[in-house]
């Protein structure tokens, strides 16, 4: 069960990731539909993903969140490798949660978080290129497209292109 909510919307909940939902991201790292995405090609056993959180969650530079919807939950937003001024953004959902806005009602959440909360100038974020569902919600919350890393990854038999986006808070904040 996710820990207590950390920030609440209307359609969303983003709630604190705790010791307990460590099987939420084991099956998220190891399920075909999600991982690819993620560019996981290796599996992840119990012991990485609690390696994972004890140096990472538990660590300072990241605000990793469950996303839930109607108390359930759904995936997970996050921003990391936060320095002063910058951080990067990174959002996955179950399938059976995709194509309701719930990524982008979550990534819209933690970005005002990141933005107001926290002081950030920019956020940053990455999407392969044939991931259009990803390209197409970072585009909606008004990121700019500056760049693409040709052949960046290996994923699914082949080298896949990574596209860059960013996002000011001016840009933010005048949205």
């Amino acid at each position: 069960m996710p820990g207590p909510v950390f920030i609440d919307g209307d359609d969303v909940t983003l709630r604190t990731l705790e010791r307990d939902d460590l099987d939420l991201l084991h099956r998220s790292r190891n399920n075909p539909a999600i991982r690819s995405w993620l560019t996981f090609e290796t599996p992840s056993a119990m012991d990485d993903i609690e390696s994972f959180y004890e140096s990472t969650v538990l660590g300072d530079g990241n605000v990793n969140l469950v996303v839930c919807v109607d108390g359930e939950p759904a995936g997970m937003v996050v921003l990391f490798d936060i320095s002063r001024h910058s951080a990067e953004l990174a959002a996955w959902l179950f399938p059976e949660y995709h194509g309701e806005g719930y990524g982008h009602a979550a990534s819209s959440l933690l970005i005002d978080h990141g933005f107001s909360a926290l002081g950030l100038h920019r956020i940053h974020a990455k999407a392969l290129a044939d991931n259009e569902p990803s390209r197409g919600t970072l585009r909606s919350l008004g990121f700019t497209k500056v760049g693409v890393a040709r052949d960046a990854v290996f994923q699914r038999g082949d080298y896949q292109d990574m596209v860059r986006y960013d996002l000011l808070s001016d840009e933010w904040l005048t949205s």
